[in-house]
């Protein structure tokens, strides 16, 4: 889908790029991932410096876990933003690979 097609704060999976993207008014946010079988190894995470520091990060790493959820895949976060985030949100534990 075209970015300008995408609705804002949605989190998309953008395959072919590998990463999950998410627009938002001012720029677009992403997740960088590789694959290794049903686990998602998340690489790297970046907002746009003009908007760090207002959630846009958050969102989009809960889209991702939710993504991943939903798909039965696991996240390995390699991303230590990522590491983070989920240390703080153990409603997503079960989506953690070990």
């Amino acid at each position: 889908m075209p970015a300008q097609e995408r609705q804002t704060g949605i989190v998309i999976e953008n395959a072919a790029a590998g990463r999950f993207e998410m627009s938002f008014p001012g720029g677009t946010a992403f997740a960088s991932f590789r694959r290794d079988g049903d686990r998602l190894i998340i690489t790297h995470t970046e907002v746009p410096a003009a908007h760090e520091g207002r959630g846009i990060g958050s969102q989009l790493v809960r889209g991702l876990f939710e993504s991943a959820r939903d798909s039965g895949r696991r996240i390995v976060p390699a991303c230590s933003f990522v590491a983070t985030w989920a240390r703080r949100h153990p409603e997503f534990a079960e989506v953690l690979a070990h």
